[in-house]
């Protein structure tokens, strides 16, 4: 061989190594060499070669100068350029205008010749210039020029591709970027959808797709195509050094959606791009989002967090934002410079610091507390007496109504009033006391407040205000001493006797709220509540009914009914107590109350299993949360729905409802509850075929769920069985192995499953798995141990499929001994025949093991073929076991796939054999089993099957 065919070969086995720095070093120094040759078209070759890596690269700018050396030589010596390369030089022209664009140093009448170059030799050579279009398109853009821009934008529409164009993928994402480029979110997202929805896909897409669009979907309000755009998007481009501009955007999304504790977490992982030879354009990209991430958290108030920096090290936000900035500006004033505008300054900065807040996106991960909007101080220094009557009419209507903000409307008077000097009527001011009251802040002051109203309802002539003003200091004190309440009682009872005549309503409001004192100081000092005080609930509660058109009291009844469940002992009697403060509650439009109600009731219907009447509830309490309610209730309410929807079959509204659940959990403070969200919500995703998506909530998950109670910790083994069956539908068996015997191994550590087959399941999958990764010994245990556990389980028809999974291992595996194997398939079928045939097994066992065993016998004939057999003796193989196999299917309710699927099968054979009036018998027979509503498609496809075998009879014959 000489030394130029080595060479040769030396280039060919460089290109088939992976992409990145070590690929590059050694085409590099294979340059070297070959020029050394002096062989020219292997010169070509080798710098093509080098093209086509750097432009994969993380710096893909460094491309300009071995295309420029193939240019000339192409331009000077043609003839050593043959059609393949030729053609290679031509695809790569289209990266050059780019390339020159992106590197700031590079003057513009060296892009303006590029491009006039660009179209001149695609002209010449008859190619389309679409390319070229989309080329000026983005080279009018970055330097500001909308006319040109758009007129570039309209070729490329008008402009049909073709062989030297790129992509399909490529070029939706072009349309694409230019609508988002243009503003129109919409016609973006439009334009996308093929990549998406997993449509079109190349090299680098969906992966650049995904980044580009999360934002724009934010800005729609399409927030849950925005949370699975990342977790997919993220998960499929990190670790790769040639998607940093990708990540990069993940990591902005994440800042200027309020997760700046995903974008920690991005920042931390991808912290390599700092110290990284990055292409300008890429370089400021990371930046923007380092910026950004940096900015929100110092927004937050949480300057001094730490962040992965550069130099190794972490740097606090405040530190980092300005590193961040102060290069980043330095490198967009070279691009400027060489733009002669500030175009590319004044769009990186609103990248950076948009002038429109995005809203915040749950992506369902730890979240750091939501930062709340300040409110509005009421403008009180320059309102007048006309604003202070106002605003007393409508706090006097909140009174009335009941309504939930009338504290809040009272604290707006008592602002008014002060900044006016103006004095209060007794009964008024009496409201302004009590708005100001709350014992959380402080007790005595609370109850000193509450005493002083009292006096000035009392002077104003509202004794039953005074009185339920007394009742609120005395109950409040119950915060300090329980046992504080119930001498008080009987005399508060006695003066809400002394009103029932002439303040029916206020006497009933006030024995209501003795009553329901006296009840918390009994729970209190943990004493079950008595027969006497129930009666006296009841009779309260028949008084409130009788009065109607007051809200007050209407509320004053719906907060007794919200105490009735602690009378009961038994789930059914605290269902229908619970049922009738909720619909009291609702009923009457009382907010908090539906809310808190809902959450007490749903959570007990979903214990229940009465899954849709508990979901229902969980949606209206949903619906009437404010962003100011407590935020477990809040939680634990989107919890009891994504169960409910779970159970229910309905995965998307889990997946919504789970996102939530995380949030409000996470805003509480309920790290182990939040654990169980992240849980439910991957389980929901993978229910959707979203292992991408999944796998990445599932991880969260374990770092949460052990924060939960020990019964909870089930969920452990769940979620890690969930991981490894997604990571086995992401083609990625190897790190599904470790989940599922992680999983295993904590089973056997005696951590239980709630379901008893569990075990049994995840043992089959991890020998799945172990088969997929060539551990053949390791599948073979992990099979056995799954039939074992189903045969402890008394199920020999859920063991028959390890069993048969392992035989067909065995089979496949180094000098296997095929008899033996059949052997035991036929031991297999014959103790399927024996259960199925037992009258003492119930009869829905028994139909499974007549499934198992007809499976079992089409198995075995499979195993008894080999590559030496003929196509008749494999014909009548398949026609003697169908017909064991269709006698099985048909002795009961007829087996539809395995008896559909056999049939099939022997339809082929009869034609292998000529025996097509045979096949259409045998059509009629397995069709006449088949409902024609039910199974319109496997009646067709048998049909279609026996046509088709006929044309291909007559044609032979032909």
């Amino acid at each position: 061989m000489s030394d130029t065919d080595a060479l040769r070969k030396r280039l060919n086995e460089i290109r088939w190594q992976l992409r990145g720095e070590a690929r590059l070093a050694a085409l590099e120094e294979h340059l070297a060499a070959v020029e050394a040759d002096g062989d020219r078209p292997l010169l070509n070759a080798t710098l093509s070669a080098l093209v086509d890596c750097y432009e994969y690269s993380t710096d893909s700018t460094r491309l300009l100068v071995p295309y420029a050396r193939l240019l000339h030589h192409l331009d000077t010596a043609p003839e050593h350029f043959d059609g393949a390369l030729l053609r290679s030089v031509y695809w790569q022209f289209k990266w050059i205008v780019y390339k020159l664009r992106d590197h700031p140093d590079v003057p513009l009448a060296s892009i303006e010749d590029a491009l006039t170059q660009f179209r001149e030799r695609y002209a010449e050579a008859g190619h389309s210039l679409h390319p070229y279009y989309e080329a000026e398109h983005w080279f009018a853009y970055y330097v500001g020029d909308d006319e040109r821009a758009a007129r570039a934008a309209a070729l490329v529409a008008a402009t049909e591709p073709d062989g030297m164009s790129d992509c399909e993928a490529c070029r939706v994402n072009d349309i694409g970027d230019m609508a988002a480029c243009a503003g129109d979110d919409e016609a973006a997202v439009a334009a996308w959808r093929p990549l998406l929805d997993g449509e079109l896909r190349c090299a680098h897409e969906p992966h650049n797709t995904l980044a580009d669009s999360l934002l724009p979907l934010a800005r729609l309000g399409r927030l849950d195509e925005a949370r699975a755009n990342h977790h997919h998007g993220y998960r499929i481009s990190r670790d790769k050094d040639d998607m940093l501009g990708y990540i990069a955007r993940h990591l902005r999304f994440c800042a200027l959606t309020g997760n700046e504790a995903r974008g920690i977490e991005i920042l931390a992982a991808d912290r390599r791009a700092y110290e990284m030879a990055l292409s300008p354009d890429t370089r400021q990209e990371w930046l923007e989002g380092v910026q950004a991430l940096a900015a929100a958290l110092r927004a937050r108030g949480m300057g001094g967090t730490l962040l992965a920096g550069p130099e190794g090290r972490d740097w606090t936000a405040d530190d980092l934002h300005a590193w961040a900035d102060a290069e980043r500006r330095e490198l967009c004033a070279r691009y400027d410079r060489r733009n002669g505008s500030t175009v590319h300054s004044d769009r990186s900065q609103e990248r950076v610091e948009p002038a429109v807040r995005h809203p915040y996106v749950p992506l369902g991960l730890k979240a750091l507390p939501q930062v709340e909007e300040p409110q509005d101080e009421p403008a009180a220094a320059d309102a007048g007496p006309a604003a202070l009557e106002a605003a007393l009419v409508a706090a006097r209507r909140a009174v009335e109504d009941a309504a939930e903000d009338r504290e809040e409307r009272w604290l707006e008077v008592a602002l008014l009033a002060d900044a006016l000097g103006a004095s209060l009527d007794p009964a008024d001011e009496a409201e302004t006391l009590l708005a100001k009251a709350d014992p959380d802040d402080g007790l005595e002051a609370a109850q000193d407040l509450a005493a002083l109203a009292g006096t000035l309802f009392a002077e104003a002539g509202l004794p039953g205000r005074a009185l339920l003003c007394r009742i609120a200091k005395a109950a409040w004190g119950m915060r300090s001493d329980p046992a504080v309440f119930a001498p008080l009682a009987p005399g508060l009872l006695d003066e809400a006797d002394a009103l029932a005549e002439s303040s029916p309503a206020d006497a009933a409001r006030a024995r209501a709220q003795v009553l329901m004192a006296q009840l918390q100081s009994g729970l209190m000092l943990g004493e079950r509540p008595g027969d006497d005080l129930a009666a006296a609930f009841a009779a309260t509660d028949a008084e409130l009914a009788a009065i109607t058109g007051h809200r007050r009291a209407a509320l004053a009844r719906t907060h007794l009914a919200m105490m009735l469940p602690e009378f009961e002992t038994e789930p059914e009697g605290r269902i229908a107590a619970l049922c009738k403060a909720f619909e009291l509650a609702s009923g009457n439009g009382f907010r908090y109350e539906t809310f808190i109600s809902a959450f007490q009731y749903g959570s007990m219907l979903n214990q229940a299993g009465r899954l849709a009447d508990a979901l229902a509830v969980a949606e209206t309490g949903i619906a009437a949360v404010k962003g100011d309610y407590p935020a477990f209730p809040v939680a634990a309410l989107h919890l009891t729905a994504t169960e409910c929807s779970i159970n229910l079959g309905d995965a998307r509204s889990a997946e919504h409802y789970a996102v939530q659940a995380a949030h409000w959990y996470d805003r509480a403070g309920e790290t182990g509850c939040a654990g169980v969200a992240r849980h439910l919500l991957g389980k929901a995703l993978a229910m959707q075929g979203r292992g991408e998506e999944a796998v990445v909530i599932l991880e969260a998950a374990l770092a949460d769920l052990p924060e939960m109670h020990e019964e909870e910790h089930w969920r452990l083994v769940d979620a890690r069985y969930l991981l490894a069956e997604n990571y086995q539908r992401t083609n990625d068996a190897r790190v599904g192995v470790t989940h599922i015997l992680e999983s295993l191994r904590l089973m056997d550590g005696g951590l239980a499953h709630p379901n008893p087959a569990f075990y049994a399941q995840s043992a089959h999958l991890a020998g799945e798995l172990l088969e997929r990764t060539g551990e053949e010994r390791s599948a073979l245990d992990a099979y056995g141990r799954s039939a074992e556990a189903w045969r402890e389980l008394g199920s020999l028809s859920a063991a028959a499929n390890p069993i048969r999974a392992a035989l067909w291992a065995r089979l496949r595996g180094e000098d296997a001994d095929a008899g033996a194997v059949v052997a035991e398939m036929r031991a297999l079928a014959a103790e399927l025949e024996a259960d199925w045939r037992d009258e003492e097994h119930n009869p829905e066992y028994r139909n499974s093991c007549r499934h198992e065993y007809a499976k079992t016998l089409a198995q075995e004939s499979r195993m008894l073929g080999d590559e030496e057999e003929s196509e008749e003796a494999w014909a009548r193989r398949t026609l003697d076991s169908g017909a064991a196999v269709l006698a099985v299917a048909e002795d009961g309710d007829f087996l539809v796939e395995i008896g559909v699927q056999t049939a099939h099968g022997m339809i082929a054979a009869h034609e292998e054999l000529g025996d097509l009036d045979a096949a259409e018998a045998l059509v009629d027979r397995v069709t006449a089993r088949l409902d024609a509503d039910g199974h319109e498609g496997p009646r067709r496809a048998l049909r279609r099957h026996l046509d088709d075998a006929r044309e291909r009879t007559a044609e032979d014959e032909a």
